[in-house]
């Protein structure tokens, strides 16, 4: 049989465990006790003051193929086995966590299995899943609530029933009753007596306030050892003779914070205030278990998390590429956050051959966070981390906590006392998924390096912009950032920082050199990081972003010339680009003259394909808009291109239109690939090309599919040919 004892910190529960051990060892019983609580004194009477090794203390320093049983197990009176968790210094690593590593460690080697017997001496106040195991269904038989008439006595110990309802809840009977631990206050007695009632619960037997249990503590015994004490002895006896005979459990029935007040202190107002109420359903078996041991509801609703805010900030800060980025935390953490930064970056070099460095390369490494750290804590780990990199002289150190990190408490923000001159030392406390979700920590990365990286007292130089805000692991960043690097260098000015994009730490200290900034695409958190720029800095920002298309890149270039004096120069730019444009344009007509196109989007404006297609004579029916980003509805500037657009469209209406219109040409993510010689689909890109040609490389691709309809090859054969290349 396994019992757990719990109860609130200092009411008495290693006392009543040891005498309760005590009682049943000489009756004979083969007993294990194993304290549960950081301060690892629960057997100590039952070893007569011998202090028994701890599981913890036994496993930091221990190898998993050295693991002794013996080393930890003490042998107690009445051959009472004694075991005891241990856990961390006071404020730091996690004892929660150390309660499931010592009994992984029980379990391993079958330690159980040799006692009639086992019981668990459990804090009771400490509000976490690890102080829970004990009294999960695979652990305890039965659990034992100790308790004085004292108030927050009475709370913790309804806490603990609440815990014990979110394990079980009506399936289970596992409460055994109340042990009463007498305090000798005023009224104690009713108060324990109505809390029994008003929970259901027996009390198994009242402790009574002796000084018999101080002396044997001064003796380091238990009163079971004492000869002249028989009336505190039969308390213990009797209590033994329970678990050894046929126990009575019960389910657990725990109060709402009104109701015990109520019924412990007779308060007239929470009276009131329950017989207002609505009655409250308890908890379903299977709600909460994941929750705190001991609450009560439910966290309230939140939006669903898309990604980790330690893997958005980590995507975002190897940018910095004379940075070393540390991920505190374990190294499984750090190796799928390196893959999502490479992945793209592999994908895009065989099959773009597009050069992403800090995708390829990333500066990127873990703090190595093991099984001992996360109970101990790991900043001794951190720190020596930390000074390994600042050896290697880079441009900052940035420190990034991920779940495990940030759940057992360590405070990253420690190792910024390492910061020089020279190499800052910049810590972000993510804490994983708990600051947020992905796109949270490119967010906090971004705002947190600004604010801390950017000098204000730099001169600012001419014929320089900076960009913000690009897309971290797409490759169409990097095309899109050479078209527009190519474009300005004709005009002659050049880009002088990309705020956080292939750059370093010095030139995002030296961001204010350059006298204009461009955000690369519209967005809330781009505009955002504007605004902060603009509020902190002064910085002065380009009413446009990266453009997209003939028209749109035509009004950059002019109001870039118009800002640095060189408007002439953007004028022969665009004169050049539009007789190219205009002459494949030309050759598109053939094609596409009369030909109908129906088409979905968000609301995004589209200016660029929609000018394009009318310009090579295509018939644009029907345009259906998905309304659902953080920006404002702008689909096109020019709906005379459009014969319908329907901004209240859902994607059932697609397959009518479809019918009804007779379409050559379907852009949707809405339809399936049609019969062959009904309509050709196709989609949108997700990262359009920036600058001029923006729709004439997609008009092109779909002028091929028109001209080879009866083609319905894959991209299988592109990728044989690649792997053949690279891996053969």
């Amino acid at each position: 049989m396994e019992i757990a004892v719990y109860g609130k910190g200092g009411i008495g529960k290693s006392t009543i465990s040891a005498n309760l051990s005590a009682a049943l060892g000489a009756a004979g019983e083969k007993v294990l006790q194993i304290g549960c609580d950081p301060k690892h004194d629960s057997t100590r009477l039952l070893m007569h003051g011998e202090q028994v090794p701890t599981v913890l203390d036994y496993l930091k320093d221990t190898p998993l193929e050295r693991e002794r049983i013996d080393a930890v197990l003490g042998e107690g009176i009445y051959g009472i086995g004694c075991i005891e968790a241990g856990g961390p210094r006071p404020g730091v690593g996690c004892a929660g966590r150390g309660i499931i590593s010592s009994f992984e460690f029980l379990s391993r080697h079958h330690l159980k299995e040799k006692y009639d017997i086992i019981l668990y001496d459990v804090l009771g106040d400490v509000v976490c899943g690890g102080f829970a195991v004990p009294v999960r269904r695979e652990y305890a038989d039965a659990v034992f609530l100790v308790t004085s008439g004292e108030y927050m006595s009475l709370y913790a110990a309804n806490n603990i029933l609440r815990g014990i309802r979110n394990f079980d809840g009506d399936r289970y009977r596992r409460v055994a009753g109340i042990v009463y631990n007498e305090r000798k206050l005023p009224g104690e007695d009713g108060r324990v007596q109505r809390f029994a009632e008003a929970v259901g619960l027996p009390i198994l037997v009242k402790v009574p306030r002796s000084g018999v249990f101080g002396r044997a503590e001064e003796e380091n015994r238990t009163v079971m050892e004492l000869s002249d004490c028989s009336a505190e002895q039969q308390v213990f006896t009797r209590l033994a003779e329970m678990v050894t005979g046929s126990l009575t459990l019960y389910g657990a029935a725990p109060l709402s914070d009104e109701e015990l007040e109520a019924a412990v202190l007779l308060t007239e107002r929470t009276k009131a205030k329950k017989e207002d109420a609505p009655e409250e359903k308890p908890a379903a078996a299977e709600e909460n278990i994941s929750e705190s041991f001991g609450t009560e509801a439910a966290a309230p609703a939140r939006p669903p998390l898309y990604g980790c805010a330690f893997n958005g900030a980590a995507v975002t800060a190897v940018h910095l590429q004379d940075a070393a980025v540390i991920a505190h935390g374990p190294d499984a953490c750090a190796f799928y956050t390196l893959q999502s930064i490479t992945s793209p970056g592999r994908k895009n070099l065989f099959k773009k051959g597009i050069l992403m460095p800090s995708a390829l390369h990333p500066n990127f490494e873990s703090s190595g966070m093991g099984a001992a750290e996360a109970v101990f804590g790991g900043m001794e780990l951190l720190t020596e981390k930390v000074k390994a990199a600042m050896e290697r002289k880079p441009g900052a150190v940035i420190v990034l906590s991920s779940c495990v990190s940030g759940i057992i408490g360590d405070d990253i923000t420690a190792v910024e006392e390492l910061s020089t001159s020279e190499i800052p030392v910049i810590a972000l406390r993510l804490d994983g998924v708990l600051a947020g979700d992905y796109m949270e920590g490119i967010r906090q990365c971004r705002f947190t390096l600004a604010e801390r990286l950017i000098d204000r007292n730099v001169t600012k130089k001419d014929k320089l912009v900076n960009i913000v805000g690009e897309v971290n692991i797409s490759g169409a960043t990097e095309q899109n950032f050479r078209v527009i690097r190519d474009l300005l260098a004709r005009m002659g000015i050049g880009i002088h920082c990309r705020f956080l994009n292939e750059t370093s730490v010095d030139k995002v200290r030296n961001f204010l050199e350059a006298p204009l900034n461009i955000l690369a695409s519209e967005s809330q958190d781009n505009r955002e990081m504007e605004a902060f720029l603009k509020e902190k800095y002064g910085c002065v920002f380009l009413d446009r972003v990266i453009p997209t298309g003939f028209e749109d890149t035509a009004d950059f270039l002019r109001q870039i010339g118009d800002f640095f004096g060189c408007r002439e120069k953007a004028e022969e730019i665009i004169r050049e680009k539009k007789a190219a444009y205009d002459a494949r344009i030309e050759a598109l007509k053939p094609v596409f003259s009369g030909k109908k196109m129906l088409l979905t989007t968000i609301n995004a404006n589209i200016d660029w394909l929609l000018g394009a297609a009318h310009a090579a004579g295509m018939k644009i029916v029907w345009v259906g808009v998905l309304n659902y980003l953080r920006t404002a509805l702008c689909v096109t500037n020019h709906p005379e291109y459009c014969e319908e657009i329907d901004e209240e469209f859902t994607p059932g209406l697609v397959f009518d239109k479809i019918r009804d219109l007779q379409p050559d040409l379907v852009i949707t993510n809405y339809t399936t690939e049609p019969e062959q010689g009904a309509y050709i689909q196709e989609s949108l890109p997700m990262a359009p090309e920036a600058g001029f040609n923006t729709a004439l490389s997609v008009l092109e691709r779909w002028k091929t599919r028109f001209e080879n309809r009866e083609v319905k090859e894959g991209d299988w054969k592109n990728d044989r040919e690649l792997f053949e290349k690279y891996f053969a």
